[in-house]
């Protein structure tokens, strides 16, 4: 039960109550701002090894490798703004600052690889004006840099560190300080990591070499890394190809560079098998100096991108992006499904370097040799609805399980036309996110509680005589998860690297549509859902709800999404109810009752088999229902449960799951704002002789009509 205030709890008990209703609409995808590029350069340049970096004074810095062992460098100084002329003509020039095609040779002995950072704007003066540029040259076992401290007007040249093979480079600054890091990337077996840090103010440095013995990699093909302050530590992104069994793979890794100069072991997030003709290439990630949890907006985070490339029929080279989930952590590896990155038709990239990414404190930026995107930082306002203005009507509806249905269905008002006018249909577009509150106009003021965020998945226009409106149907975490598939099959606990559990799994899977799962507030959890680390594959294809379900069915948990966010809660059958409707000046009104008690299973039976194949057997039993003849078995084989701890667990999972997953009756109130699925409420209904009988809700469909003057909840009841 959600926690309301004391004027808002006595007015939604009253006899003569006045709705509130409020939905705020975002251009966000899973919390986080939505980017719209615009592309501000396009030249000619061929594609090659190559970087960004933006200095204190927020000027640009870009290198490339030119081939011919040329390594190329411009600078585009302040103002970096608007184009100088409309319609774009390429290569485009910018305001004050030269244009973008043109290049200067910085260095003769560039054998490709090469990486640039600056100190940043947050750094303070003995810092300020560093830029660093790290290439491999055409002599063996050496890297170089080129170092100003003057933000870029003089260059120094030296080598910069003894070290061979290296296919790939990466360049980020620690925080404010003086150090950079630069990240170099064998590409032979065993590939191996170098986090090599520089002290600017001396120029030492000391390396870092590294490689994760469980993921033995037979090739790499490209690394990224970003600074984030929270830790503090380097987020490192990087593409390669691992040697396992049945097979190798591709994949994308994850791994981050500690303070005291460690890696974190390697976890994939992207992997498609050997024999596909799809590869993952030239990766970047990026998180802003001030960004969401560090004092800026909450709708920012780290960022991911990576080439996508394919060598068979109809061959493609393809920018591929996704996001760390708001509010988790990079080594969580809760990554959103990546996805096309829409900034050119995919039949005329050709640029298998992939992009860099960055950001100022406008804009974030995306980078090649012949071409720069930008997008604005700062998200615009959301739009409001509410019952006094435009919604009409609301229909909502939540279950513990997936619905064929909109979650949420909201009528407005479209009498003038507006939601057919392009400027308003754009900030209502599809996968727009949706706030939605409820509450009640109280002695305050309106007052509401946030019950859920939503997104718009179609609208529809509708007429009849003096009468026209704009429907907006939209999704929740399950029709998301519903929407969602396997791209590839997804393996946990195939050996004891990195084991996962239930919750954690179930963590990594809703993180693919951007749902952040927690636990605070604490619920009960049982000890299977945080014990229980079951050898779990989803195929390729696999519906995201199937995949749920099926984990959910290993634990007595139920799962509620809450916003953004979702929780698992283990339905204790002596939980405390949380409020109570029936009768009296202090109670919540029933408008009208059904209450049931129908026969459930009477005894579950879980079966495994232990290391030595020997089997286990056990079993969850209603004596009450036993005594009265009842014998409806459930039962499960699962090879994963391999001790008899494990395998009671299932089975008192089985039978839980039966006894509270049946309904025993609707009750219809008016609107409890603060009413969640799993709460266990007291019922008193004279009238059906039920007085102060606890059940726990297991479904709440809420329905608003002004025309109607209605206003009121469905509540499906369970045994508590």
């Amino acid at each position: 039960m959600k926690t309301l205030t004391s004027t808002l709890l006595a007015s939604q008990k009253k006899p003569h109550r006045l709705p509130y209703v409020e939905a705020k609409v975002y251009d966000y995808e899973a919390s986080i701002k939505r980017l719209t590029w615009t592309r501000v350069y396009e030249g000619t340049e061929p594609d090659n090894h190559h970087g960004i970096a933006f200095d204190g004074q927020g000027s640009m810095h870009r290198i490339r490798s030119g081939g011919a062992s040329t390594l190329l460098y411009q600078k585009q100084t302040l103002p970096f703004g608007v184009p100088s002329s409309f319609p774009l003509i390429f290569p485009v020039s910018l305001v004050d600052g030269p244009a973008l095609d043109q290049w200067t040779l910085i260095a003769e002995d560039c054998y490709g690889p090469c990486a640039i950072a600056a100190s940043p704007a947050e750094a303070p003066p003995a810092q300020a004006g560093k830029v660093y540029i790290f290439y491999k040259p055409n002599e063996p076992n050496k890297l170089n840099k080129l170092y100003s401290h003057d933000y870029g007007q003089s260059w120094n040249n030296a080598q910069f560190a003894a070290y061979d093979e290296v296919v790939s480079l990466a360049a980020c600054w620690w925080g404010t300080g003086n150090n950079v890091v630069c990240f170099a990337l064998k590409g032979s077996y065993p590939a191996k990591i170098n986090g090599i840090v520089l002290n600017t103010s001396d120029q030492s440095t000391s390396q870092h070499e590294w490689y994760d013995a469980t993921h033995p990699l037979l090739d790499t093909y490209g690394i990224g890394a970003t600074f984030n302050p929270f830790w503090p530590a380097i987020e490192i992104i990087f593409a390669g190809r691992e040697s396992d069994s049945p097979y190798n793979h591709y994949d994308l890794f994850r791994t981050k560079f500690s303070s005291s100069y460690n890696f974190l072991a390697l976890e994939s997030f992207l992997m498609v098998p050997d024999g596909e003709g799809i590869t993952y290439q030239y990766p970047d990630c990026h998180l802003p100096a001030v960004a969401s949890g560090e004092g800026g907006p909450d709708y920012e985070t780290n960022r991911i991108i990576a080439v996508e490339k394919f060598v068979g029929t109809t061959a493609y080279t393809r920018p591929i992006t996704c996001h760390v989930v708001k509010g988790t952590y990079w080594s969580d590896t809760t990554f959103t499904e990546p996805k096309p990155l829409p900034v050119i038709a995919s039949g005329a990239w050709q640029s298998p370097y992939g992009l860099r990414l960055q950001s100022t404190a406008d804009y974030w930026w995306l980078s090649k040799p012949d071409g720069v995107w930008r997008a604005p930082r700062p998200a615009l306002p959301a739009i409001v609805l509410t019952s006094a203005g435009d919604i009409i009507s609301l229909s909502l509806q939540a279950e513990g399980v997936a619905i064929s249905e909109p979650a949420l269905i909201i009528e407005l008002d479209n009498s003038q036309g507006q939601y057919a006018q392009p400027e308003l249909l754009n900030k209502l577009n599809k996968r727009y996110e949706l706030v939605l509150k409820l509450g009640y106009k109280t002695s305050v003021g309106n007052e509401a509680v946030e019950v859920g965020t939503y997104w718009i998945d179609s609208w529809e226009y509708s007429s009849e005589a003096n009468v026209s409106s704009f429907t907006l149907h939209c999704l929740d975490g399950w029709g998301l998860m519903n929407r969602w598939s396997a791209r590839y099959q997804m393996r946990w606990n195939k050996d004891e690297v990195n084991p996962k559990s239930v919750w954690q799994i179930l963590y990594q899977l809703l993180a693919r549509v951007g749902i952040k799962l927690t636990n605070t507030p604490s619920k009960p959890q049982s000890s299977a859902i945080n014990n229980f680390y079951p050898d779990f594959a989803v195929n390729s294809g696999t519906q995201g709800t199937q995949a749920l379900n099926k984990l959910l069915s290993f634990v007595p948990d139920q799962l509620v999404f809450r916003g953004q966010e979702a929780f698992t809660k283990n339905p204790l059958p002596a939980e405390v109810p949380s409020y109570s409707y029936g009768v009296g000046a202090a109670a919540h009104p029933i408008i009208s009752g059904r209450y049931q008690d129908a026969v459930t299973a009477s005894r579950a039976r879980a079966i495994g088999q232990d290391e030595d194949a020997n089997r286990i057997v056990q079993d969850a039993l209603d004596w009450e229902l036993l005594r009265l003849g009842v014998d409806i078995l459930e039962q499960d084989y699962d090879p994963n449960l391999q001790t008899a701890t494990r395998t009671q667990e299932r089975a008192d999972a089985i039978l839980r799951t039966q006894q509270t997953q049946a309904t025993q009756g609707t009750l219809v109130v008016p609107t409890n704002v603060g009413q969640e699925l799993l709460d266990v409420v007291t019922v008193t209904d004279a009238r059906c002789g039920i007085s102060e009988e606890n059940y726990r809700v297991q479904g709440i469909r809420t329905l608003y009509d002004r025309r109607q003057g209605r206003y009121e909840q469905a509540l499906t009841l369970g045994a508590p």
